[in-house]
């Protein structure tokens, strides 16, 4: 086989891949979507910054996916250059749109459950419903307004999606970094009997905020992960220190894609609460038909 044809079957493959990505996406987040809004016990501040990131990894399967399928079949097929320059367009302000918002979302969760931690009796009336869904809908508004960055030339792009993801990834690794020692210290001082007799609560609940902070930083490090390919890939394009990166950009698209499909996944296998009412949404659409 030709290196045209080998990029060519990978390109193909690389589409083929993306339909039960795309599928997965969009199934696993409307669950979890509709389990949360039909337990009202699950309708909490934090739950709602978790259905934010989840209405955004469903917003990558139902339209970012199959618009970059399409993008990369137009680029195959096509011989028009305007129209591929359009899809292309497209499906980059979309999906780097969609990136944005799953950042800030992950940075918010991040923050939030870092107040939990550090002023549980402050937690009730600093993060509420309210102040949440302000948050998603700025986050929204917040990141598409980075993306018309595009428009000002790839410098001024560049340099916008850089310091957007740096503020976004350093708010996040510095209140995991924080949460770690708050957790930590108090652990060890259980361990030395330094705590009040009625420690039992305490203990009690700051276990549960600390397997709290464990479930976020895991699905922190799992977005980390999935978008490090397409960071690299994208710095070193836009240096010009390498040949042709299409195929490569393309795949490291579809790892980002990967991490909205994991995230429904990731919540059910790490919460116990989200896991039993999407079990049980499921069943109740199944036992339906």
């Amino acid at each position: 086989m030709t290196e045209m044809g080998a990029q060519y079957f990978i390109t193909i493959a690389n589409c083929v891949v993306n339909l039960p990505l795309a599928f997965v996406a969009v199934t696993g987040n409307a669950l979890f979507l509709y389990g949360v809004w039909k337990t009202p016990s699950l309708r909490s501040p934090s739950n709602l910054l978790l259905c934010g990131l989840a209405s955004t990894d469903l917003s990558v399967g139902l339209i970012a996916q199959p618009v970059f399928i399409t993008e990369v079949l137009v680029g195959l097929y096509s011989r028009s250059e305007n129209l591929t320059l359009a899809f292309t367009k497209t499906h980059q302000m979309i999906a780097r749109s969609l990136c944005g918002v799953s950042l800030l979302m992950i940075g918010g969760i991040s923050v939030d459950r870092f107040i939990a931690i550090v002023k549980p009796l402050h937690y009730p009336s600093t993060v509420t419903s309210t102040r949440v869904t302000r948050f998603v809908v700025a986050s929204w508004a917040l990141s598409v307004l980075a993306q018309s960055a595009e428009f000002w030339g790839p410098r001024v792009a560049f340099a916008v999606s850089s310091l957007y993801i740096l503020t976004c990834l350093s708010s996040s690794i510095t209140c995991h970094t924080a949460m770690y020692k708050i957790v930590r210290r108090h652990r060890l001082q259980i361990h030395t009997h330094v705590q009040a007799i009625n420690d039992g609560n305490t203990r009690t609940q700051m276990a549960r905020l600390g397997r709290s902070a464990f479930n976020t930083f895991v699905v922190f490090i799992v977005l980390l992960i999935c978008y490090f390919p397409y960071l690299a890939v994208y710095i070193v394009h836009f240096t010009g220190k390498a040949g042709d990166l299409k195929l490569w950009i393309q795949l490291s698209v579809t790892v980002v894609f990967l991490n909205s499909a994991l995230n429904p996944f990731l919540y059910c296998w790490r919460i116990r609460e989200i896991r039993v009412a999407t079990l049980r949404t499921f069943r109740r659409l199944v036992s339906r038909e």
